[in-house]
């Protein structure tokens, strides 16, 4: 495949992909009162545990005034608490509560039989190939 054809088509393919899948998963999420961000935001917090508003912004690649309404938001729903610091009364912390916990299992459930379906029409050795060069992907970018 000429190079040129081969980027036009990737390029192609990614968007649709990304239209069709961020549709299906803004659908599913929104019947877990949850944002596609907002749900991003509650994975990191929840595999972090205690993290800091900074650091959080720095896994999401933006800056904190962006990340504090978003929490502002996840504390009117009370699926995170905030706190300040023991150690450092200046630094704020975020933590998922149990609510919000249960909101990221059963996000993350929907989310897996989403992404199982998508996949289900390949053979296992297929999938294998697929999720080795989407991993190599993944390390080069």
């Amino acid at each position: 495949m000429e190079q040129l054809t081969f980027i036009e088509e990737v390029q192609r393919i990614s968007i649709s992909l990304n239209k069709k899948v961020m549709t299906e998963i803004k659908e599913r999420l929104l019947s877990q009162g949850i944002t596609p961000f907002q749900y991003h935001i509650l994975l990191i917090i929840g595999k972090c545990s205690h993290i800091g508003v900074t650091k959080l912004a720095e896994e999401m690649r933006v800056k904190p005034s962006a990340i504090t309404p978003v929490i502002n938001r996840l504390i009117d729903l009370e699926l995170v608490s905030r706190y300040h610091s023991k150690e450092d009364r200046r630094k704020v912390n975020i933590e998922l509560t149990a609510k919000g916990e249960q909101v990221i299992e059963e996000a993350n459930e929907i989310v897996q039989k989403m992404i199982a379906h998508f996949f289900s029409c390949y053979e296992p050795k297929d999938q294998e190939q697929f999720l080795k060069l989407f991993k190599k992907l993944d390390a080069n970018i």
